[in-house]
Formats: C-alpha cells, sequence, structure tokens
C-alpha cells in the first residue's frame, strides 16, 4: 500500500484497496467459518457435548479415565482430549484397565449395562464408576478366561485367538503392559456384501478396529479381550496387531466359511458352470462360486476382480454410478480355502437384476484372465 501510495500519489487509491482488502478478508472469514465440524450442525457432536454436561456435576473435581479416544469418537478424537477436562472440570488420565482397580470415573464410548453405569440416559459417551466398573469387568473376564483357553484357538500368534458363537477373544499368558500397546486390527468380510453398512461397501470390509484399552483387561498376568462380531454370515476375517508406525506386529486372515465351502463342493460341481476360463464359475444360491482342479496356492496368489453390471443402474449405490458397474474385488485367502488339490471360493450377489457379470484375475501387469457372462436362472 506505500509502495502505491508513492507511485499514485492518490489517497483515494489506497482507499479503494483498503476497502477491497477488507471486504477480502471478510468474505474469506464468511467461507472458513462454513469449514469444518460445528457443534450446532453436527448432530453427534452436540450429543456428545450434551452427555459431557450430563456427567460434569459427577465428575468435577474427581479423576476421569479414558481408556480411548479414536475416530469412533467423531470429532471427539485425539486432537480434543483437552476439551474432555473442560468439559468435565476434572483431570482426565489415559490408562490400561487392569486388576489395580482405579479410584474416579471411567468415559467410554460404549454402553455397558451394569450397576457401574452412572448415566443410562446418555446416548453417545457414558459414565461409570471406575471402581465398580473394573471390577465387574476383571470378574467377568476371569471366570470366562478358562473356558475360553481350553478351546482350540483360531491362531497362536503374539494373542491366540478364539472364536466362540459371534465373539473374538484375545488370549496371551504371560502378559505385560507392553503387549497390549499396539492397536488390533479386525476385518470382517460378509458372505454378502449387503450386508455392510453403506459407508463400509467400498472398502467390502468392516473395521472392528479397537485398542486393548476398549476392549480387554489385565489381570493375574494374563490378558485378555473380547469383540463382539456382526451377526450377518461371514465369509473370512483379517486379524493382527500394528503399531503407530504401522507396521504389522502380526497378521492371520482365517476363512470361515472354509467348512462348509468344502461340503458344499459336490453340489457346486454336479451342475455344468455358467462360465469356464482359468475357474470354472457356478450361480448358487444367490452366491458366485470360483472353482479350480487341479489347483494350489500359486493360483490364487493374485487378487480377484469382480465386476457386477445392473440391469437398472439406479440399482447401483450413487457413488457406483459413474463407473456402471459394482465393484466387488476381492483376494482369495479373505474368501476361499484350498484342500485335496482344489480351490473354491464364495461371493454373494447383489440382489438387484443382473444384466452382465465380468470376472478375473489382475496382478502388477493388468488382467492375467477375464470372462463376461449374463447369469441365468440355473443355481
Amino acid at each position: 500500500l506505500l509502495l502505491a501510495r508513492r507511485l499514485t500519489n492518490r489517497d483515494g487509491v489506497i482507499t479503494a484497496a483498503v476497502v477491497i482488502a477488507m471486504l477480502l478478508f471478510a468474505v474469506s472469514s464468511f467461507q472458513m467459518s462454513r469449514v469444518g465440524y460445528n457443534v450446532e450442525t453436527d448432530p453427534a457432536a452436540k450429543t456428545a457435548v450434551q452427555d459431557l454436561l450430563a456427567m460434569r456435576e459427577l465428575t468435577a473435581g474427581e479423576i476421569v479415565i479414558v481408556p480411548r479416544i479414536d475416530d469412533d469418537y467423531g470429532w471427539f478424537s485425539e486432537s480434543a482430549r483437552y476439551a474432555l477436562g473442560y468439559y468435565l472440570k476434572s483431570l482426565v488420565n489415559y490408562r490400561i484397565l487392569s486388576l489395580t482397580t482405579p479410584q474416579g470415573f471411567i468415559v467410554m464410548h460404549e454402553r455397558i449395562d451394569s450397576d457401574a453405569l452412572l448415566t443410562p440416559q446418555n446416548q453417545y459417551l457414558f459414565l461409570y464408576d471406575a471402581h465398580e466398573l473394573t471390577a465387574s469387568l476383571t470378574a467377568s473376564y476371569r471366570s470366562g478366561y478358562p473356558s475360553v483357553a481350553s478351546s482350540e484357538p483360531l491362531a497362536r500368534k503374539d494373542f491366540d485367538v478364539y472364536l466362540e458363537d459371534k465373539t473374538m477373544h484375545y488370549l496371551k499368558e504371560p502378559c505385560e503392559p507392553d503387549d497390549t500397546k499396539a492397536s488390533f486390527f479386525l476385518h470382517v468380510f460378509p458372505a454378502d456384501f449387503d450386508d455392510l453398512p453403506y459407508p463400509r461397501r467400498e472398502h467390502r470390509f468392516d473395521n472392528l478396529d479397537f485398542g486393548f484399552t476398549e476392549r480387554g483387561v489385565m489381570f493375574d498376568g494374563k490378558c485378555m479381550a473380547s469383540v463382539d462380531l456382526p451377526q450377518y454370515d461371514i465369509a473370512g476375517i483379517r486379524i493382527g496387531q500394528v503399531p503407530s508406525d504401522g507396521a504389522a506386529v502380526w497378521s492371520v486372515v482365517h476363512v470361515i466359511q472354509g467348512p462348509r465351502l468344502i461340503s458344499e463342493y459336490r453340489t457346486i460341481v454336479s451342475r455344468e458352470p455358467i462360465a469356464r476360463s482359468e475357474f470354472d464359475l457356478y450361480i448358487r444360491g444367490g452366491k458366485l462360486y470360483y472353482v479350480k482342479e487341479p489347483c494350489g496356492g500359486g493360483d490364487v496368489r493374485e487378487d480377484f476382480f469382480l465386476h457386477v453390471v445392473p440391469a437398472d443402474e439406479n440399482d447401483l449405490p450413487d457413488d457406483r454410478r459413474q463407473h456402471g458397474f459394482d465393484n466387488l474385488d476381492f483376494g482369495f485367502d479373505e474368501r476361499g480355502v484350498v484342500f485335496d488339490g482344489k480351490c473354491l471360493a464364495a461371493v454373494g450377489l447383489p440382489q438387484y437384476g443382473i444384466a452382465r457379470i465380468v470376472t478375473g484375475q489382475f496382478g502388477g501387469d493388468g488382467r492375467i484372465w477375464e470372462v463376461e457372462f449374463a447369469p441365468d436362472a440355473r443355481e
């Protein structure tokens, strides 16, 4: 502005420049105010604030323990951890729940109906008596540990992993706090993609990742964590631990539908396949089956692409309409099984009318094999 004044020697030009700059700043500030989360417009944030205010009188001046703050808390993420202390008027600590039952309170995103729950009317964040909750959780885990440990695990890694009904259990003995620092990933692959919540369909699996402090308890030199799985039919799971640097400590893929696939093999191949290529393809019971014999691990190392074109494009999710097909690509280790020199995998097809299906395998150099066909009434 000083340079402009020297060049023009006119106050009117300077005044006009100042006015224009002020208008630009005003417009910019208005636009910025519309970006990001806002308590008044974000329902989750507004609910969380109301829940915290309901806790405030109980927690003022007391110690509050928060086992985990992550993406499940929406706007109340790691970057907003100090907001908890502000709303609760208390000292907030982040620690592992263990047999050494702490005094004070615990705030969790999960609702656990027990005598320890102090805010049953809350919807998003829940306040518990720390002593009562840890005692209750520890007693429950301690009593259930021997029964779970007596069965055969799905995997023996850093943690022994067990599947009991629809619950995953992670056991370790002996166990130290350092064993629980790395986060656990738990990816659930449904037999039918339509069973996934809409936001997860593009990823093709349910993400149930968790921290030990959210799901587990340490006691008597042991660690135990439990996670309830979705109620839909599950094809496979991918489990393991990953530290903050992103390199997996351990990982396992287990195909839950494997035994059922093996038992169904003869029935599946008793009819003519709907298409033949590197794999024979069958449709039965709303599922597409991939069969190959003889077959070994090298035949299923590369991922499979599965593109489903609907008879009516309006049946596609909004984000897929521009592509014209549903993308149901998958890895064989998530949905298939290799047995007796055979390979067999199954994928649930969408419920809408299907015009054609394009499928095959692809690698770093592109598609390895490809087949296109129109499904018919044969099942």
